[in-house]
């Protein structure tokens, strides 16, 4: 929430934003679920985004990346698990953090094959991949 909400504020200035003008608490207690948590916060900010400003995100995407205070994009585990998840699911574009990008080269050519990878390392490179030709 808290970068969603600066990510608002510098980028929307002229948009008035529910995030902007309340205060949202989002509590994901750890090993509440095991393997889930941290590793949403680039979706829980996109999809923070694609609620003020009434944008549905690109299809067929899926991303995973923890996300800090300043928007920098961390590394994950489970890659792997995400990727064969995200295959079934029929995604056929993928975000990650940059610093997954090993794990990604280590995966089979055949669990590659037909999904677009971005690697990011911070927010600011995420939304124009997932909000594709967004006029600010």
């Amino acid at each position: 929430y808290s970068y969603a909400r600066v990510y608002t504020m510098q980028h929307f200035e002229s948009k008035i934003s529910p995030l902007v003008e309340s205060t949202l608490h989002l509590h994901c207690p750890q090993g509440a679920v095991p393997k889930d948590g941290p590793s949403a916060g680039i979706a829980i900010v996109t999809g923070l985004l694609s609620l003020v400003l009434q944008q549905p995100v690109r299809q067929a995407t899926a991303m995973t990346g923890e996300v800090s205070l300043k928007g920098k994009v961390l590394r994950v585990g489970g890659i792997k698990e995400k990727i064969l998840g995200a295959r079934r699911a029929g995604v056929t574009c993928v975000v990650m953090p940059e610093e997954n990008r090993c794990d990604w080269d280590e995966l089979d050519d055949v669990l590659r094959e037909g999904i677009q990878v971005h690697f990011v390392s911070h927010y600011t490179q995420v939304f124009p991949i997932v909000f594709e030709a967004r006029e600010n």
